[in-house]
């Protein structure tokens, strides 16, 4: 399997583990034990998020907490290795429903992520978010 394809799977089952959130914390957190680096930093525009602990606390409880399910969809993938690095870029629109009143809302935006390859393959270094709508 080539590197662009192991990448766009780590972050495909980022969105898995995102997913779960909502409906089975412990699952989404073994999930992202599996794409992320214990050092991760999340910065989702509004604060930074640094290591593990720091990051899925909050998708895990903050996030999460407010929906009933959520659901991403990643577009128009731009993968780039460079050795044991690499950068991804995509397109987002994720949709929840909101636990109080059922409203299902909308979210679009860019993920720029970065990769770094380990012994058990390549994981999440570092995620972006930057909200479009």
């Amino acid at each position: 399997m080539s590197d662009v394809t192991e990448i766009a799977n780590v972050k495909a089952r980022y969105c898995a583990a995102s997913d779960k959130s909502p409906t089975d914390a412990a699952a989404a957190l073994a999930g992202f034990r599996e794409v992320f680096i214990d050092y991760v930093i999340g910065d989702y525009g509004f604060r930074v998020f640094n290591g593990f602990d720091d990051l899925t606390g909050f998708m895990t409880t903050a996030v999460a907490g407010n929906s009933e399910w959520m659901l991403h969809m990643l577009h128009t993938p731009c993968i780039i290795v460079n050795g044991d690095t690499a950068t991804g870029d995509w397109t987002v629109s994720s949709q929840m429903k909101r636990r109080e009143g059922g409203q299902i809302d909308t979210v679009l935006g860019r993920y720029s992520d970065e990769f770094i390859r380990t012994d058990s393959g390549w994981k999440i270094s570092r995620v972006g978010f930057e909200r479009l709508a």
